[in-house]
């Protein structure tokens, strides 16, 4: 006899095994319905958090550029006051900061040269995707291998 309810002092009742194997999925159907819910909820006070960092990142970011404009107009006045003319001060400014960003780039494209594929990222994943399929690395550690196979070192039984 199958007692269908947790309640010890309840009677047990007769139920096929149909009824058992639809239980079981409307109970786990209902178990992924609520944690789906939880997860949607969790998500979503996350983004309202993320987005309201966001908003203040933009915020912040547009004050930055700002000040930056301004200090450049004050560099370039500086210029001004030590009897460049108008056009000299603000042009050299501008090439200061076209050298700067040329050198900026040439870092960028000697960085990016160095870049690779995450390799070991890619042959794990690769291995965990022919591990679900069944299939088995040519590389893989088996039972039979011996320590010494495996690490290059020779293993005595006795402690010494």
């Amino acid at each position: 006899m199958i007692n269908t309810t947790n309640d010890p002092s309840t009677p047990p009742t007769q139920r096929s095994i149909g009824e058992l194997v639809q239980s079981i999925r409307d109970e786990l159907l209902g178990v992924v319905h609520h944690e789906i819910d939880i997860a949607k909820k969790e998500i979503t006070a996350l983004g309202i958090k993320v987005g309201i960092i966001a908003a203040m990142a933009a915020v912040l970011l547009f004050l930055l550029l700002s000040a930056w404009v301004m200090l450049l107009f004050a560099a370039a006045t500086g210029l001004q006051a030590l009897g460049l003319p108008a056009w000299g001060s603000f042009l050299i400014v501008a090439g200061v900061f076209i050298l700067l960003g040329a050198i900026a780039g040439l870092v960028a494209f000697l960085v990016s040269r160095k870049l690779k594929a995450p390799e070991t990222t890619i042959e794990t994943a690769q291995s965990a995707v022919q591990a679900v399929q069944g299939k088995r690395r040519s590389n893989a550690v088996s039972y039979d291998d011996t320590f010494e196979e495996l690490y290059g070192k020779q293993v005595s039984a006795r402690t010494e």
